[in-house]
């Protein structure tokens, strides 16, 4: 992707024109809800975002929840570390996901202590995170055309992850890293570097299909059915 030069303020949006955030789904009071939406911004905003997150889990945790519903529909990107933190209580400690350049080197994403860690190194923090009071919980992620990008990256790192299933739409089909190479006219050119993958290996690049290709009005109902088959079986 080339981009001329001086449009740089607005590059990093995920789309044109500002996209409105979707509103929260209502779901049973045995099942805990979550929407992760895209985000963009200044260090403020996107510190303002973590809190606003990890407060909004916090608040809706309770011991008697049998799972939670990660709602990444109409997360259109932006920035995906204070994504990975936001849902970082939920996603738990672990490896996440990768990328995975040209000639295979891997690079890792991981979740630890409320920060988001790249290659070991940090890329977004809260010095205040929260801890589920159930660790290890059912997780039914929901999707759609529109999850885009570092949404798409979160989605990835719900891969592969224990007790967790997808549900809804495939994604947009940008699950890639872009580098910014930047000319001597000011122009950028923004390339494809690497694919993600996920805490297993398997390589996406292209649009993530979820596991339970559903209609719309199909999906929530369906991922609080599933929710609480899982946790019946766990018990």
């Amino acid at each position: 992707m080339f981009v001329p030069a001086r449009p740089l303020k607005g590059l990093e949006t995920p789309s044109a024109k500002q996209p409105l955030l979707y509103p929260d789904e209502p779901v049973p009071g045995d099942i805990g809800y979550i929407r992760i939406p895209w985000v963009v911004g200044s260090q403020e905003k996107l510190d303002a975002y973590i809190t606003r997150v990890q407060a909004q889990i916090k608040e809706r945790d309770k011991p008697e929840l049998k799972g939670w519903v990660v709602d990444l529909r109409g997360n259109m990107g932006g920035n995906m570390w204070p994504m990975l933190v936001g849902a970082g209580p939920i996603l738990g400690e672990d490896t996440l996901g990768y990328f995975i350049d040209s000639d295979n080197a891997h690079t890792a994403w991981r979740y630890e202590k409320g920060k988001a860690l790249l290659d070991g190194n940090t890329q977004a923090e809260t010095a205040k995170y929260y801890t589920l009071q159930s660790a290890n919980p059912v997780v039914a992620v929901l999707t759609d055309t529109l999850t885009a990008s570092s949404g798409e990256a979160v989605a990835v790192a719900f891969k592969a992850r224990k007790h967790t299933r997808s549900f809804g739409a495939g994604t947009c089909g940008v699950s890639t890293s872009r580098s910014r190479f930047y000319l001597s006219d000011g122009s950028v050119f923004l390339l494809t570097t690497a694919v993600f993958a996920d805490r297993r290996l398997a390589r996406y690049g292209h649009s993530i299909a979820p596991d339970e290709p559903l209609e719309s009005s199909e999906v929530v109902p369906r991922a609080v059915r599933w929710i609480r088959e899982e946790y019946e079986m766990r018990k």
